[in-house]
């Protein structure tokens, strides 16, 4: 295997399409052709005692393709399918019998299949909560732009991209949570035109932060934070502080103004008399690291001098 986001990688490479993920499937898993597939990790932690799994078209049940022993942290490789080899009997989620031997030849057209990935582990489980979130990260070299303001990083480098990835896992998996969605819900929260939202409505406006289609993430200078569109920008001390202090003032605050909200609603800033949502996911985000409940922390992040 490969090792992706690595110094001296091409910027080109770390931030091209091919180098996107969905949140959703940090384990990311796709056919290369009709015999082969791609195991990509792009959480910056190594993923153990892990099942792929495969939904065939014909089968309504996903089959139990193989088990990994350890993924390393932003490992890539690509493997040949293992009824394609010597294996040919497999077992799906019913504890089904599977026969794939009359694949061995041919092997399996890549429109007829997807994957996805499972495991017994509490790692395992943290990241396959982030299924809630609809989140596709991006990274973004942005003083290749014309920008006047200077906002940006000179050069985006491997080391803020390996921070980036875990940083987004922990706050995804902070967000998604239950508890962050009562805190959500609990606040008074007022928009725009500071007119506070009914349940009803933060319950829509929790179910958008949920739902941020892209992030195009840079590093940001001069400002901790910096974002609207899809643009998500953060400054290199929020990214290599992650894991040992909470980030939500800064990107709950920036992916606001992704959703449109201004500095005169408190889904960005504190109101006057100290509410708004940035402070309730502060402290969940601030107790999950005293609890070691994140996905990522500092003692199984990979590159402990990137932290």
């Amino acid at each position: 295997s490969n090792l992706m986001f690595q110094d001296g990688e091409d910027i080109k490479v770390m931030t091209a399409e091919d180098r996107c993920f969905e949140i959703a499937k940090v384990l990311r898993v796709r056919a290369i052709n009709d015999k082969t597939i791609e195991v990509a990790n792009f959480a910056p932690v190594d993923i153990e005692e892990v099942t792929i799994l495969m939904q065939m078209e014909g089968h309504a049940v996903p089959i139990k393709l193989l088990k990994i022993k350890k993924i390393s942290a932003h490992a890539i490789q690509q493997l040949l399918y293992p009824f394609c080899e010597q294996v040919q009997h497999f077992e799906d989620l019913t504890h089904k019998k599977i026969d794939l031997s009359g694949y061995q030849g041919s092997g399996l057209p890549v429109n007829k299949v997807s994957f996805n990935f499972d495991g017994e582990s509490a790692q395992i489980r943290k990241l396959k909560a982030l299924a809630k979130l609809k989140w596709t990260i991006r990274f973004q070299d942005f003083d290749i732009y014309d920008n006047p303001k200077d906002e940006w990083k000179e050069n985006i480098e491997a080391e803020d991209i390996r921070r980036f990835t875990g940083l987004m896992i922990n706050l995804g998996y902070v967000m998604q949570s239950e508890k962050a969605r009562l805190a959500f819900i609990a606040e008074p929260l007022y928009n725009n035109d500071r007119i506070l939202l009914t349940d009803s409505e933060k319950k829509q406006a929790y179910e958008r932060f949920l739902s941020i289609p892209l992030f195009r993430c840079g590093v940001c200078v001069n400002a901790p934070g910096y974002a609207g569109g899809s643009t998500f920008g953060l400054g290199e001390v929020i990214l290599k502080n992650h894991t040992t202090q909470e980030i939500c003032f800064t990107a709950v605050h920036e992916m606001a103004h992704m959703l449109g909200y201004s500095h005169d609603s408190n889904l960005t800033f504190l109101s006057a008399d100290g509410k708004g949502a940035v402070l309730p996911l502060a402290l969940i985000y601030q107790d999950m690291i005293s609890q070691k409940e994140l996905p990522v922390l500092k003692t199984n992040y990979y590159t402990p001098s990137d932290l």
